[in-house]
């Protein structure tokens, strides 16, 4: 049990806070708020999504500027039998403990300059990632590994005395009189990505587009349970700190290509894939001794100078619009993000390999029980969207939008460091032309998680973990052609 929530402890938390894949956002601009599906629109605003569309804006300069709010809450209800012996919380076996997310500026960039058959085009923006999320009395992770810890210590202590393992579990459960700690955890990631490519016209109702996007990650993970003591009718006694501090940086290219086709005046196609990205982040480190003392793969990856890789996932988009007459454009789209073939591995500092090169997606043994296979992804993420815009006047285009995300994270790839759930989003809003060159975005994005349940089984009986997020974005932009 303690090898398990050790390597509870020390998952890689996730601090993403947009919509996506697992490691990637697809909310790139503030028309994403307003209006989501944007794999067949032509339009700046889909130089990420739909980028071989933007071939057909009109010649000359187009650029925009985006700005982004996002607040979120990841609030995990724990179930434990140990955390009934919680000083602070005396008899409950069940704890809550809230995480909030904020991201108060997410921007993002994007121009395009149109001659003819041409279209030279930039986009800058935050990739993967997005926001800090904190929690400040820990999680039920850390919690737990100390119970365990106090309780085991005690089952130890009995059978070294000459009881039988059930019957020092049992003395364990009368002797232990309770614990006190003190835990917090915070981390931040993000995926800063500057995508460059050019699109052609190949046909006067075909263009191609084909890119990179040079990305940068950087992860913070700072936790730590401290001030830990606990009573038995033995006496008292207290246990090391186990503190982390850890920053990760890592870079990686993603290779780009898109293929737009004006099917009619009233059908546009849209059609876009990324290759996955290697990303290798080193470690910039400091580890309590306690901490540093801890053999476990999952607590070593965190340690100075060693290499993790964690790639981006290949995607492959598609999308339409159709406008059935002037001023009203519908639109769909999908997207699926190859999570199953996310390549990990861990490297010490001396190039000793401590977690071989794998997939997401494929069977290893358990940490806690090399016996049992496991895998993080069952299934890769997908997407499904629809949309639509209505011009209300020359000056005002009101829209409003869908999409629901499917996770295929197993039951083993959650954890309270990190999880995503299913969920539904809505998004509404507003473009405003104030002139013939200038324009405003303004969109509100709110998402419908579906909770979910996971159940661990532990040498004290079963531990449950209720994950429930909570998510609201605010996006304003600016738009300029000339």
């Amino acid at each position: 049990m303690k090898k398990l929530l050790i390597s509870t402890f020390a998952m890689c938390f996730s601090a993403s806070v947009l919509a996506g894949g697992l490691n990637t956002n697809s909310n790139q601009n503030a028309s994403f708020e307003r209006q989501m599906s944007q794999n067949g629109i032509i339009d700046l605003a889909g130089l990420y999504a739909n980028p071989a569309g933007t071939a057909f804006l009109a010649n000359g300069w187009h650029l925009s500027y985006s700005h982004m709010s996002v607040w979120q809450q990841r609030n995990i209800t724990t179930t434990f039998p140990l955390f009934a012996y919680n000083t602070a919380q005396p008899g409950e076996t069940t704890h809550k403990f809230k995480g909030t997310a904020k991201a108060p500026v997410i921007p993002s960039i994007s121009a395009s300059y149109n001659h003819d058959k041409w279209s030279l085009n930039a986009h800058f923006a935050v990739t993967g990632g997005g926001g800090k999320c904190s929690f400040s009395n820990g999680l039920g992770s850390f919690e737990s590994l100390v119970a365990g810890k106090v309780f085991s210590t005690i089952t130890q202590q009995a059978m070294a005395a000459g009881m039988s393992q059930d019957q020092a579990a049992a003395y364990a459960a009368s002797a232990f009189k309770g614990y006190t700690l003190d835990s917090q955890m915070e981390g931040h990631s993000y995926v800063f990505g500057g995508q460059f490519g050019a699109t052609y016209k190949v046909l006067p109702s075909l263009s191609v587009f084909g890119g990179v996007r040079v990305v940068y990650g950087t992860n913070g993970y700072d936790g730590y349970i401290k001030n830990i003591s606990y009573e038995t009718v033995a006496g008292s006694g207290e246990f090391p700190a186990i503190e982390l501090d850890c920053t990760q940086k890592g870079w990686g290219v993603t290779p780009i290509i898109g293929v737009d086709w004006k099917a009619s005046d009233y059908l546009n196609l849209g059609i876009k894939f990324e290759a996955p990205t290697k990303m290798v982040y080193k470690n910039s480190s400091t580890l309590s001794p306690a901490a540093q003392l801890l053999d476990d793969p999952s607590i070593v990856k965190f340690r100075d100078g060693y290499k993790v890789r964690e790639d981006l996932p290949a995607i492959l988009s598609m999308g339409a619009m159709a406008t059935p007459f002037e001023g009203l454009r519908l639109m769909t789209g999908w997207n699926v993000y190859f999570d199953r073939g996310v390549r990990k591995s861990v490297t010490a500092a001396d190039g000793t390999e401590i977690d071989a090169l794998h997939k997401a997606g494929e069977y290893r043994p358990s940490l806690d029980n090399p016996d049992f296979m496991v895998r993080d992804i069952d299934d890769n993420t997908w997407e499904l969207n629809i949309g639509v815009e209505y011009d209300l006047n020359k000056y005002v285009t009101l829209s409003a939008s869908w999409q629901r995300t499917v996770y295929g994270i197993s039951s083993h790839g959650m954890s309270d460091l990190s999880f995503n759930n299913t969920n539904n989003m809505f998004a509404a809003g507003a473009r405003i032309k104030a002139t013939q060159h200038l324009s405003f975005d303004l969109g509100f994005m709110h998402t419908f998680y579906h909770d979910r349940s996971i159940q661990t089984a532990t040498a004290v009986g079963v531990k449950n973990d209720l994950f429930i997020r909570k998510n609201d974005v605010l996006g304003v932009g600016i738009n300029y052609e000339f």
